[in-house]
């Protein structure tokens, strides 16, 4: 797989003690990523919005770090882990801020997408986590 980025992701995790999302971020080097720019006519005029396409190779540097959410979710402390799920954000290059809400990404000069759906291509020719955003 051609690979063409760096992504940041941030890890959305519910904290039962202050009941907030908390987010944890981890830097993934050597994924491919492209851009799809869409455009509709509506009521309201022009619509239009980036959608994201991003590949996850399984021999990234930190591939054997990941855990499938609902074990992610389990984790006293995710330091050392990662894993991709809906809602979760990416920030397209390499981020070294922390966050306490989506919002505090608005400012980043960087691209960047909510996950919207994803999927788990381990298995077959080209193994890779596959990720769509908006």
């Amino acid at each position: 797989m051609l690979t063409n980025a760096t992504i940041t992701v941030y890890n959305r995790r519910y904290d039962s003690l202050t009941r907030f999302d908390t987010w944890h971020r981890t830097v993934i080097e050597n994924v491919h990523i492209y851009v799809n720019h869409k455009a509709s006519v509506g009521d309201s005029g022009l619509n239009s919005a980036e959608v994201y396409k991003i590949r996850i190779p399984t021999d990234v540097e930190n591939a054997d770090q990941y855990l499938p959410p609902e074990e992610y979710a389990k984790l006293e402390d995710p330091e050392e882990h990662w894993t991709i799920q809906t809602d979760d954000q990416i920030v397209l290059g390499e981020y070294n801020q922390e966050i306490e809400k989506p919002a505090d990404l608005k400012d980043v000069r960087l691209r960047h997408c909510k996950v919207l759906s994803w999927s788990d291509n381990r298995f077959g020719g080209l193994p890779h986590w596959k990720i769509e955003g908006e």
